[in-house]
């Protein structure tokens, strides 16, 4: 009774009212259009967007911050093409000093660019200014234009304001790299889990004796759901403990004396015949041993087979996919494909996810940053690398992210582009090298077009 007395309690609404005018003031102030419901993300984004310090940073560092920092703020899929574009449609002389970088294009056209419905494009930017990178600059009319001078210099303007990402770039990188210790982390306790639960069970079939106590705890410990690091640590414990007992067990009563090793030299010392070894000289498989009169084997090319295998072509035998395993899949994706030619062919990929990829293994470590990038579940990258293998999942996955980023109007769902690919190589019909030596050829003339 007394709470519902409360609730309306004449002091209460009127502090309630004045909150509202107050968002509402600051809402008019920061050009939010009143059609608008305004959250208190929205307003954040606004009152970055009215910062008058805004540090300097170019149009290249911030595209690359946002696109690393996007998991980290949620942003995935449509909202991450969206915000592609809108990077992209910025000019680089308004990311400059006191410019606003301010991005006019309607909902309707990044609908069309984007393959998407109007309703759930605004939703995708409603999100990116919740997320504190992108604020509203709404005109009266809800237009979206800007009129330039002769300087190029922005006049007017009304659409979508990137200063909240200027504003926010130092905190941006300090994300992105706790967010990349805590990948690296999570990736090294995983390893350490791996390498020590196989090693637990080595010391188990050693000594199965005490193998069942040994094995029920390392059980309970992954029944636990501690987390990847606090799991390593534990298994590192159990691991120490486990070798501490056997050695202090085994080690005093078994361990010999210098000079005390009984080993028999097995050393044939026996020259060997010459018309012996004449005898048995090596031998490829590919050849007949074909007798003669005399008793003597004479070794002789069969030229029928070898003579019609040569005139016929080489061909891929097509195959079930059901008879085929993972790794055969993944040798023959791979057969011309290194890890060097994925290294010039994604050069934009390497940037963004800060990897060299100077290995197969490191490759498949960013695997879980670069399908977020593109939208793409984690069912759905465990069932392409359950079909094709690790390796070739990550080497198309890469692919297809350079791709997106290259081309964003051309490829309007990466995820999807990514499934059909995994189809295509477990039909056979996936020619990757052709996609990345393409990628690396536009990469050279780009290059080549920026010197002249």
């Amino acid at each position: 009774m007394c709470a519902d007395l409360l609730a309306f309690h004449p002091l209460e609404r009127w502090s309630r009212n004045r909150w509202v005018a107050e968002q509402l003031a600051m809402a008019q102030a920061a050009e939010i259009a009143s059609f608008r419901r305004v959250t208190p993300g929205i307003l954040a984004s606004a009152r970055l967007a009215m910062a008058n310090d805004v540090p300097e940073v170019s149009k290249a560092e911030i595209a690359v911050i946002l696109k690393k920092a996007a998991p980290v703020l949620g942003i995935d899929g449509a909202t991450y093409h969206i915000m592609d574009i809108l990077i992209g449609l910025s000019r680089a002389d308004d990311w400059k000093g006191a410019r606003r970088p301010i991005v006019a294009i309607s909902n309707a056209k990044l609908a069309e660019y984007t393959a998407r419905s109007v309703r759930q494009v605004s939703r995708c930017i409603r999100r990116l200014v919740e997320a504190g990178i992108v604020a509203y600059r709404d005109s009266p009319t809800g237009r979206r234009f800007v009129y330039r001078d002769k300087e190029g210099e922005i006049g007017k303007g009304y659409g979508l304001d990137f200063t909240p990402a200027r504003v926010r770039i130092h905190e941006l990188k300090r994300l992105v790299d706790e967010f990349q210790a805590r990948l690296n982390g999570e990736q090294e306790a995983r390893r350490a889990t791996t390498r020590l639960a196989r090693a637990i069970v080595d010391v188990c079939d050693a000594y199965p004796d005490q193998s069942e106590g040994w094995l029920s705890e390392l059980e309970e410990i992954k029944r636990r759901g501690l987390g990847n690091e606090l799991e390593a640590e534990a298994i590192e414990q159990l691991h120490c403990r486990i070798i501490t007992e056997v050695t202090d067990d085994t080690v005093p009563y078994q361990m010999s004396r210098a000079g005390d090793i009984d080993v028999v030299p097995n050393i044939n010392t026996t020259p060997q015949n010459s018309s012996e070894s004449n005898y048995q000289q090596p031998r490829s498989n590919e050849r007949d041993s074909i007798s003669q009169e005399n008793d003597r084997k004479a070794v002789a090319p069969p030229t029928e087979e070898k003579s019609e295998l040569n005139r016929r072509p080489r061909q891929r035998l097509p195959r079930a996919s059901a008879s085929r395993s993972s790794d055969e899949i993944q040798s023959e994706v791979l057969s011309s494909v290194s890890v060097g030619l994925i290294r010039s062919a994604c050069l934009e990929s390497c940037e963004v996810t800060g990897r060299s990829f100077k290995g197969w293994p490191e490759l498949t470590g960013a695997a879980e940053i670069m399908r977020v990038m593109i939208g793409l579940s984690e069912a759905a990258w465990l069932d392409g690398a359950g079909k094709v293998g690790r390796y070739a999942a990550a080497a198309i996955l890469i692919t297809v992210l350079e791709k997106s980023m290259r081309n964003p109007e051309q490829i309007s769902s990466p995820g999807g582009y990514f499934r059909a690919m995994i189809d295509r190589a477990v039909e056979g019909s996936l020619h990757l090298e052709r996609s990345l030596f393409g990628l690396a050829d536009g990469t050279l003339k780009r290059a080549r077009g920026g010197d002249s």
